[in-house]
């Protein structure tokens, strides 16, 4: 069995707007927001292994400091190729990752973030910022996932109280 993580990165700060897409920090409710959902997934048996982030500076902050904080003590790794808008792409990151883990954590962006949960089966129109969605796939190697085999285990984020797992299922 595979455990995929999507995260959204958390709430950047718009504070320089001379500062480059790729360059901008998190704002202080981004930071707040961190520890916050550390706490809600360390209550989860099984944290990732590896986090594999965006090099963007904001997202590359918050894996860093998920990766700082969950119990499952995380190895961490930048990838180029996750700062990007599309789904596919992000399908194509998690395909290609070897089997030295079985629970991977993508720190990326919107909209490629939320559409890559949709395709996966999450039922909700976006991830917000710092929203994590958890998913299973029962396959032997990342390059065997399909949107079709994905069961939905978590969905949460920062302003939402409990996530209810009924209204993560499809009908």
């Amino acid at each position: 069995m595979k455990l995929l993580f999507l995260l959204r990165h958390a709430k950047s700060s718009w504070d320089d707007p001379s500062l480059e897409d790729h360059a901008r920090p998190l704002s202080n409710r981004g930071l707040k927001n961190i520890p916050k959902m550390v706490h809600r997934l360390n209550a989860w048996q099984w944290g990732p292994q590896l986090i594999l982030t965006s090099s963007a500076l904001r997202a590359s902050e918050t894996a860093g400091l998920f990766a700082q904080t969950l119990y499952s003590r995380p190895k961490l790794e930048a990838r180029e190729e996750l700062y990007t808008e599309s789904a596919f792409e992000l399908m194509d990151v998690i395909r290609s990752c070897t089997n030295v883990a079985d629970r991977i954590m993508l720190v990326g962006h919107n909209p490629a973030i939320t559409n890559l949960a949709q395709m996966l089966g999450l039922k909700a129109d976006s991830i917000p910022t710092c929203g994590v969605v958890v998913f299973a796939f029962e396959v032997d190697c990342w390059s065997a996932i399909d949107s079709g085999q994905a069961t939905v285990l978590y969905f949460d984020y920062p302003k939402r109280a409990r996530p209810q797992p009924e209204e993560l299922m499809g009908d």
